[in-house]
């Protein structure tokens, strides 16, 4: 995995501790300088893996430190480069010591928390973006076009606020997840209310195969809005955030979002349940899926209690999407039936 550089100021010398850590073979290097009287700054070297340890240990040594400051960077390249076969005994000697935390490596918990935060803002930028996804999904569906609908699922920030709100859920941060579910009904309400009005003033044929085949639901349609979940929650843990892009063409939210808009405003509320029906069931299992991979991969408060009260906000959340999924696969059921 990556490198990180964390600079950190202090009121005191962590030289003993940053020895500590070398020893433990938790971070490869570490420099310090005295900047003045009261001040340390100190760069530390790790793996990716190994930042979220180091950065509890300095926030558990200098937690009544008020000059206290730790900055997480990404590190391009170093040199002397660390070679795979140290790389390999590091982690048989890490292992040893303790289990890891998670099935996968992962980057670290405040890193994490700073790249998911910016999934869910709603500036100028973001409420365009879903205007004109919405704008575009619409076309597409009309025109046929998969290419066009594709282009639609790219540019819709509809993955970020989901996997904000299992992230927050997954950490018990009730702060960020009030924000990311505001984020969320935001951005739905958005893309319906443009569809729904593009759907009452456009009189135009919604019988194309692209919109038809977004009005029905199966068990593939869960296994894919599952796995997708899954892939999100992996790629942003692992740092490899390029690959969402493959995550929001595999999981379709915006085009039956657009789908249900347009159906029910030309009066096709047939159309429009199984449309919007589909978009719920990819929310539940993608909300699901991330859920249970972000508890796979470790992701935990630094502290003892406030890890107690994230794992009852994780079980109750899994029990209640759980519950959720089961009326829509039981609602998919009945829908075939008749």
């Amino acid at each position: 995995m990556a490198e990180r550089l964390i600079e950190v100021f202090s009121g005191s010398d962590p030289e003993k501790d940053l020895e500590e850590m070398l020893e433990e073979k938790s971070i490869i290097a570490h420099w310090t300088v005295k900047t003045s009287e009261k001040l340390w700054q100190t760069k530390i070297l790790a793996l990716a893996e190994n930042s979220e340890k180091v950065l509890d240990s300095l926030e558990q040594r200098f937690t009544q430190d008020e000059s206290f400051r730790a900055i997480l960077f990404q590190v391009e390249a170093s040199l002397p480069r660390t070679q795979e076969e140290e790389k390999e005994e590091e982690q048989a000697e890490e292992e040893e010591k303790k289990p890891e935390k998670g099935i996968f490596k992962r980057i670290s918990r405040e890193e994490l928390y700073h790249d998911i935060s910016e999934m869910i803002s709603n500036d100028a930028v973001d409420i365009t973006m879903i205007i004109l996804s919405t704008i575009v999904a619409t076309i597409g569906l009309l025109r046929n076009s998969p290419a066009i609908i594709i282009g639609a699922m790219v540019i819709a920030p509809m993955l970020g606020p989901n996997v904000a709100q299992s992230f927050a859920t997954t950490l018990g941060d009730f702060g960020l997840l009030a924000k990311s579910v505001r984020t969320n009904l935001i951005r739905i309400g958005l893309g319906f209310t443009f569809a729904l009005v593009f759907g009452l003033l456009l009189r135009l044929d919604y019988t194309t195969h692209e919109i038809t085949s977004r009005t029905v639901a199966d068990i593939g349609d869960i296994v894919l809005a599952f796995s997708s979940g899954t892939a999100a929650a992996l790629s942003i843990t692992s740092g490899v955030s390029t690959s969402l892009i493959g995550v929001m063409v595999a999981v379709s939210l915006m085009p039956p979002l657009a789908t249900a808009g347009m159906l029910l405003g030309s009066g096709n509320v047939a159309g429009f349940s199984g449309a919007i029906l589909l978009f719920f069931v990819n929310i539940v299992c993608i909300n699901l899926a991330s859920i249970i991979t972000f508890r796979l991969q470790g992701i935990e408060p630094r502290s003892w209690w406030e890890a107690n009260k994230a794992g009852k906000a994780v079980r109750v959340t899994i029990i209640g999407w759980l519950v959720v999924l089961g009326l829509l696969a039981l609602s998919l059921f009945l829908s075939k039936a008749l």
